[in-house]
Protein backbone atom coordinates (compact mmCIF):
# COMPACT_ATOMS: atom_id res chain seq x y z
CA UNK A 1 0.00 0.00 0.00
CA UNK A 2 3.00 2.27 1.00
CA UNK A 3 4.23 2.06 -2.55
CA UNK A 4 0.88 2.58 -4.86
CA UNK A 5 1.57 4.68 -7.25
CA UNK A 6 5.08 4.72 -7.35
CA UNK A 7 7.18 3.62 -10.26
CA UNK A 8 8.05 0.18 -8.59
CA UNK A 9 4.27 -0.47 -9.12
CA UNK A 10 3.72 0.75 -12.59
CA UNK A 11 0.45 2.63 -11.45
CA UNK A 12 -1.97 3.33 -9.34
CA UNK A 13 -3.80 0.68 -7.93
CA UNK A 14 -7.10 2.08 -6.73
CA UNK A 15 -8.80 -1.91 -6.71
CA UNK A 16 -6.42 -3.92 -4.18
CA UNK A 17 -7.48 -6.97 -2.20
CA UNK A 18 -7.35 -10.53 -1.92
CA UNK A 19 -9.12 -13.13 -4.61
CA UNK A 20 -10.29 -16.50 -4.72
CA UNK A 21 -12.43 -18.60 -7.52
CA UNK A 22 -13.30 -21.24 -9.95
CA UNK A 23 -10.45 -21.45 -12.59
CA UNK A 24 -12.34 -22.75 -15.18
CA UNK A 25 -9.42 -23.70 -17.02
CA UNK A 26 -7.89 -26.19 -14.50
CA UNK A 27 -11.45 -26.66 -13.13
CA UNK A 28 -10.77 -26.21 -9.42
CA UNK A 29 -10.47 -23.07 -7.19
CA UNK A 30 -7.90 -20.75 -7.07
CA UNK A 31 -6.89 -18.24 -4.17
CA UNK A 32 -4.85 -15.34 -5.14
CA UNK A 33 -3.43 -13.63 -1.31
CA UNK A 34 -3.10 -10.16 -3.34
CA UNK A 35 -4.76 -8.91 -6.66
CA UNK A 36 -4.58 -5.25 -7.55
CA UNK A 37 -5.87 -3.55 -10.50
CA UNK A 38 -5.80 -0.59 -12.29
CA UNK A 39 -7.57 -0.69 -16.09
CA UNK A 40 -5.81 -3.64 -18.01
CA UNK A 41 -3.04 -3.96 -15.29
CA UNK A 42 -2.79 -6.08 -12.47
CA UNK A 43 -0.55 -7.12 -9.73
CA UNK A 44 -1.00 -10.85 -8.41
CA UNK A 45 0.77 -11.46 -4.79
CA UNK A 46 1.56 -14.57 -2.85
CA UNK A 47 2.33 -14.10 1.01
CA UNK A 48 4.39 -17.06 2.44
CA UNK A 49 5.15 -17.05 6.35
CA UNK A 50 6.99 -20.03 6.66
CA UNK A 51 10.62 -21.00 7.83
CA UNK A 52 12.18 -22.25 4.26
CA UNK A 53 13.07 -20.40 1.00
CA UNK A 54 10.09 -19.94 -1.92
CA UNK A 55 11.29 -21.37 -4.53
CA UNK A 56 10.72 -21.14 -8.34
CA UNK A 57 7.70 -23.86 -7.98
CA UNK A 58 5.67 -21.11 -5.97
CA UNK A 59 6.39 -18.58 -8.42
CA UNK A 60 5.18 -20.68 -11.82
CA UNK A 61 2.05 -21.60 -10.20
CA UNK A 62 1.08 -17.87 -9.66
CA UNK A 63 2.20 -17.14 -13.23
CA UNK A 64 -0.17 -20.19 -13.99
CA UNK A 65 -3.26 -18.72 -11.43
CA UNK A 66 -2.56 -15.76 -14.01
CA UNK A 67 -3.46 -17.06 -17.04
CA UNK A 68 -7.55 -16.73 -15.62
CA UNK A 69 -7.42 -13.16 -16.17
CA UNK A 70 -7.06 -12.53 -19.69
CA UNK A 71 -8.44 -9.77 -19.66
CA UNK A 72 -5.39 -7.75 -18.12
CA UNK A 73 -2.59 -6.81 -20.69
CA UNK A 74 -0.50 -5.94 -18.49
CA UNK A 75 0.28 -8.70 -15.52
CA UNK A 76 2.57 -7.97 -12.47
CA UNK A 77 3.64 -11.07 -9.86
CA UNK A 78 4.99 -10.04 -6.53
CA UNK A 79 6.13 -12.80 -4.21
CA UNK A 80 6.41 -11.83 -0.41
CA UNK A 81 8.46 -14.27 1.97
CA UNK A 82 9.04 -14.18 5.51
CA UNK A 83 12.51 -16.48 4.92
CA UNK A 84 13.66 -15.20 1.34
CA UNK A 85 13.62 -17.01 -2.03
CA UNK A 86 15.78 -19.49 -3.42
CA UNK A 87 18.49 -19.36 -5.94
CA UNK A 88 16.33 -20.53 -9.01
CA UNK A 89 13.55 -18.10 -7.61
CA UNK A 90 16.03 -15.21 -7.99
CA UNK A 91 17.30 -16.14 -11.01
CA UNK A 92 14.11 -15.90 -12.55
CA UNK A 93 13.41 -12.51 -11.00
CA UNK A 94 16.02 -11.45 -12.76
CA UNK A 95 15.23 -12.74 -16.10
CA UNK A 96 11.83 -10.88 -15.99
CA UNK A 97 10.72 -7.51 -15.41
CA UNK A 98 6.90 -8.45 -13.92
CA UNK A 99 8.33 -10.77 -11.18
CA UNK A 100 9.16 -8.80 -8.07
CA UNK A 101 10.34 -10.58 -4.86
CA UNK A 102 10.20 -8.90 -1.40
CA UNK A 103 12.16 -10.19 1.61
CA UNK A 104 10.73 -9.88 5.33
CA UNK A 105 13.31 -6.77 5.72
CA UNK A 106 11.50 -4.92 2.79
CA UNK A 107 8.25 -5.17 3.91
CA UNK A 108 8.52 -3.56 7.45
CA UNK A 109 7.64 -0.01 7.47
CA UNK A 110 10.72 2.06 8.11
Amino acid sequence: MRKNGSEELFSVFGNIGRWWGNNKLKKRQEEIDILAINGDKAILGECKWRNELVSVDIIKGLIEKGDIFTQFKQKYYFFFSKSGFDEKAKEMERGNSAIKLFNFDEMIVQ
